[in-house]
């Protein structure tokens, strides 16, 4: 999987995006396989006991040529951290779920968190890979609350997807090469 990475002036970004469940986690690991040194960070938003079970689920998958690095909030000080290799970021969409909860109310769909997360995507100190949830494939909420998550992650996302090499739609756990 490493001579995907073809851009050999600076650092690659991938992006892995699908709904909840659709394998784009799964997808990730797999794009992974071939680096010797990587580091996962990951974005738990709850210890409720469904996102225990799905984070030991996940980690079972790894192996040992991963670090994990657990992180909710500061990710993009997270990245900058990262020796070298690759880094898997999963998810963003849970990162900005994170966010929201402590400041609700976003300026033009989006906050100074993912502003310096955007900057940062343009010189990134590592290859990466940023799994993000698809949001917009689905009936509209009631709540406004949904609808500014679902409209701040769909922003983030079409910005993301410009920085990156290439991007993949799961569904299904079926990758779908996008860009």
């Amino acid at each position: 999987m490493a001579a995907q990475w073809n851009n050999t002036s600076r650092h690659d970004i991938q992006m892995v995006t699908g709904g909840w469940r659709s394998g784009a986690s799964a997808y990730a690991l797999k794009l992974a396989g071939d680096w010797e040194r990587k580091t996962i960070i990951a974005t738990p938003a709850s210890q409720d006991d469904d996102v225990l079970e799905h984070i030991a689920l996940y980690q079972k998958d790894l192996d040992d040529s991963f670090e994990t690095i657990e992180e909710s909030v500061r990710i993009t000080e997270a990245v900058k951290n990262v020796d070298a290799g690759l880094c898997i970021i999963d998810d963003l969409a849970t990162w900005v779920e994170t966010i929201m909860r402590s400041r609700p109310s976003p300026v033009a769909e989006t906050y100074p968190e993912i502003d310096e997360f955007l900057k940062m995507l343009r010189n990134p100190p590592c290859e990466l890979i940023v799994v993000t949830r698809e949001m917009n494939m689905g009936l509209p909420s009631d709540s406004i609350e949904v609808r500014r998550y679902r409209d701040v992650v769909g922003r983030m996302n079409q910005r993301i997807a410009q920085l990156s090499s290439s991007v993949w739609l799961c569904v299904s756990g079926l990758p779908l090469k996008l860009k």
